[in-house]
Parts: C-alpha cells; sequence; structure tokens
C-alpha cells in the first residue's frame, strides 16, 4: 500500500491561485455599502473601505477613474461601486479595484449637484465682490447656445425688437449631451478673445436635471469664473437653477429675460433721452434767467467804467512821455561814461609789452619745430635697424634659402631627432611656398 504525500503550496502560489479564481469568478460586480477610512494620498488615488452590518470590503479608485465621476466618495456616504475583485498579494488582502461610483438613496445627479455646488460656494466662486457689471448698452454681444433650437430664433427677435443696431455673434455649441461642456468652455474661451464683444450669454430652454446637466459641469462653472467679459446665465425655465447661474455675473430667469437684461428697448430710451432732454433744457433757462438777473444787478453797483478808462489812458500818456525823458538822459549819461573809459583803456593798453613777447614766442616755436624733425629722423633711423635686423631673424627667410621645417603628424611638433621618428609615419614639410604631408619610409643618422 503506497501513501501519498499532499500537495504543499508556498504562500505565494496560494495566493496567486486564490487572486486567479477571484478575479475569473468575479470579474465584474457592484457592491454597495457605507464609505469609511478613506484616504486621498499625493499619488491621486482614493482608498477606502466598503462596509455594512456584517463584514467590510477594501477598496481603490485610481486616480484615472475618480477624476472623471461627478460624485467624489465621502465618509460615511452610502455609495454603488462597480469593479473587479483581486487579491494584494503583498498583504494577503482582497480588494475591490472600483472603476465606477455613485451615491445611493438621494438621485446620483441631485446628490453630485449639491456636493459641487457646496464645493465651488467655500472655494468663493458664487462671492458678489467678483461678480462684473453689465455694459448700459453693449454694441457687440457673444450668444452661446445651440444654433437649430427656438432659444436662438427667439432671442434674435426680442433684440430685433428692442435694439436693431446691436450686433450678435452666435457660437454654436451642443446644450446636453457628453460633449456639450467641452463645446461651452471652448466657446466662453474663443469669446474672450474676440475683439469687441462686451457681455456673453449662455442660453438654453428647459429641460430636465440630465438636460441641463452640461450647466453644472465644474468646467464650465470654471470657465464662466474666468471668464473676463461679463456672463449672463440664461438657461431653463424660471425654476430651473444651475450651478452657471450661481457663477454667472447676471442670472436671467429665461432666455428671453436675458434680452431685457442685456439690451434695454430702443423706444424706452428713446422716451427717456427726450424726458431728459427737457428737463435739461428747463434747468437751463432757468439757469440762465437767473444770470442774467443777477448781471443786471451788478452792472447796477459798478462804477462808469469808460470815465475811469479815460483817465487812466490820460495818466498813461504821461508816465510815458515821463520814461522817455528819463530813459534818453539816461542813455546820454552812459555814452559819455563809455567814452570816457575807452580813452583810459588807451592810455593803459599792453599793446607794446605784447610785442616782444610775441616775438620770443615765434622763436621758441621755430627752435621746437627744429628739435622735433631731429627726432623724428632719429626715430626713423633706428625703426629702419629694427627692421632689418628682425628679417635676418624670420624663419621664412631661411626658408626662401631652401631650408624646410618637418612637423610630426597629427600632434604638429617640429622634428629635432630623426631617430624619434619610425618608418611609416607621417609628417609634414614645411618650404617657403607650401607644405607637403609625407610619409617616412627610411630613418638615417649621419
Amino acid at each position: 500500500m503506497t501513501y501519498e504525500l499532499p500537495q504543499i503550496f508556498t504562500v505565494s502560489s496560494l495566493t496567486r491561485q486564490i487572486r486567479e479564481c477571484l478575479e475569473t469568478r468575479f470579474a465584474i460586480v457592484w457592491v454597495s455599502g457605507e464609505v469609511s477610512n478613506l484616504k486621498a494620498p499625493l499619488s491621486g488615488h482614493l482608498y477606502f473601505t466598503l462596509k455594512d452590518e456584517g463584514a467590510q470590503l477594501r477598496a481603490v479608485l485610481f486616480r484615472g477613474n475618480h477624476l472623471y465621476l461627478r460624485h467624489k466618495p465621502q465618509e460615511g456616504s452610502q455609495v454603488l461601486c462597480r469593479g473587479r475583485l483581486t487579491v494584494y498579494e503583498q498583504r494577503g488582502e482582497y480588494q475591490l479595484i472600483v472603476d465606477y461610483l455613485e451615491p445611493l438613496g438621494l438621485g446620483a445627479l441631485a446628490q453630485a449637484f449639491e456636493a459641487l455646488k457646496a464645493r465651488l460656494q467655500a472655494e468663493g466662486l458664487f462671492d458678489p465682490a467678483h461678480k462684473k457689471s453689465l455694459p448700459f448698452l453693449p454694441r457687440r454681444l457673444g450668444l452661446v447656445t445651440s444654433p437649430t433650437g427656438a432659444v436662438v430664433r427667439d432671442f434674435l427677435r426680442l433684440l430685433r425688437q428692442r435694439h436693431p443696431n446691436v450686433e450678435v455673434l452666435i457660437c454654436p455649441v451642443k446644450v446636453q449631451g457628453p460633449e456639450a461642456a467641452g463645446e461651452i468652455v471652448q466657446a466662453l474661451q474663443d469669446l474672450n478673445t474676440y475683439p469687441g464683444i462686451e457681455v456673453i450669454v449662455l442660453a438654453r430652454g428647459g429641460g430636465s436635471l440630465e438636460d441641463l446637466w452640461p450647466f453644472n459641469e465644474e468646467s464650465v462653472a470654471r470657465a464662466i469664473y474666468r471668464s473676463e467679459v461679463p456672463v449672463v446665465s440664461a438657461v431653463g425655465h424660471e425654476v430651473d437653477f444651475t450651478i452657471a447661474d450661481f457663477v454667472a455675473d447676471v442670472r436671467a430667469s429665461t432666455p428671453s429675460a436675458a434680452v431685457q437684461l442685456v439690451v434695454p428697448a430702443q423706444a424706452e430710451l428713446r422716451g427717456r433721452l427726450a424726458r431728459l432732454a427737457g428737463s435739461l433744457y428747463r434747468r437751463f433757462r432757468r439757469h440762465l434767467e437767473g444770470e442774467r438777473r443777477h448781471l443786471a444787478q451788478v452792472s447796477r453797483r459798478l462804477p462808469d467804467l469808460r470815465r475811469q478808462l479815460i483817465d487812466l489812458r490820460l495818466r498813461l500818456d504821461e508816465r510815458d512821455e515821463t520814461l522817455a525823458r528819463r530813459f534818453r538822459r539816461r542813455l546820454e549819461e552812459g555814452r559819455q561814461g563809455v567814452r570816457l573809459t575807452q580813452s583810459r583803456l588807451y592810455l593803459l593798453s599792453p599793446g607794446k609789452a605784447v610785442i616782444p613777447a610775441r616775438q620770443r614766442l615765434e622763436q621758441m616755436g621755430q627752435h621746437l619745430l627744429r628739435a622735433w624733425h631731429q627726432g623724428l629722423a632719429q626715430r626713423r633711423r633706428h625703426l629702419a635697424y629694427c627692421e632689418s635686423h628682425l628679417a635676418k631673424l624670420d624663419p621664412m627667410s631661411i626658408l626662401q634659402r631652401g631650408y624646410a621645417v618637418a612637423t610630426r603628424l597629427p600632434e604638429g611638433t617640429i622634428i629635432r631627432d630623426a631617430l624619434t621618428i619610425p618608418p611609416g609615419a607621417e609628417i609634414r614639410v614645411q618650404v617657403a611656398k607650401g607644405r607637403m604631408d609625407c610619409q617616412v619610409v627610411k630613418v638615417r643618422v649621419q
């Protein structure tokens, strides 16, 4: 009778087989439970535990998956997860790799809406201090909406009725579906760079929360917040609220109401201008009449200026004659003083003393010129001597007499001893006109 030994596993092999069984048996599973021990390290992954009354399960939500989820797990929240089971072999623990997550209880979209609203409000995106005022009468506005819906037709019709001179730049986008948020963000960025845009209107008709969801996306909210141009949110009906309504500078209950907020009616402006013009004219007339009465009262109190002007002219003529006489007298006195000074200066003229000094200066200049010429000739002779001496030392003059300079390649060192050069070495021979690259065939020493 033979005895068969039982199969013995190593810890690693047993754990690996358990992992293969779990991953094969539970490829995709849906698990509900309460989130606890939520951790978010610097890697961006989320680690947490799903638990209920009787058990708990470790779970991980990698960064690449949770970035695109509308709802992020929170400590103590009830969630529904989709993922696959696996075993972390280093600790011998099984865990759930989550690729999708949504809240339980309250509708997923509604809960995501409230969570995003609370987070953006805490960051200050709804703060009235950041909201910009609308211009009184914009000359050009941008409309972000669907080009095929009734909203754009109603918006343009009402705009033409109120003020036909306002230019409208329509930026067509999708207003629902997964691609809508990205197109809305791009439209806001494009309109901010387009010249002359003074107001941007986000417009869409009513719909369910799912239909209006692109206007609840975080990317759209942050694009509105970053916009340098004032943004008016006109999404849905009066009872509909989106995240875009809270972030926008102005919220309009409907797209038609947005037209009334952004553009005043031309007829109302004309009536207001007429009333202001009439009021201004009446005030001007009252002010003018008051100034005229005041001028009449002041003129009656003033003395006769014409008589005073005649007296001033007579006094001015007298002063003019007096000043002319004094000026002529002073001028004559000045001329006499100048003549007297000229006569004194003539007697004290240093011309006689200057003439001998000038002669001595000319003699010294001639002597200096002769000395300079003599020094220049001496330096030229010395220079010629140096040039001839340098010419004798010039190596090129030696080469002209038939000599050559040999250097070793590739170093370029001058060869002074033939025994240092082996046969077959390459050398360069410099002669008076040119150089030759040669190969040594034989070395001889005389």
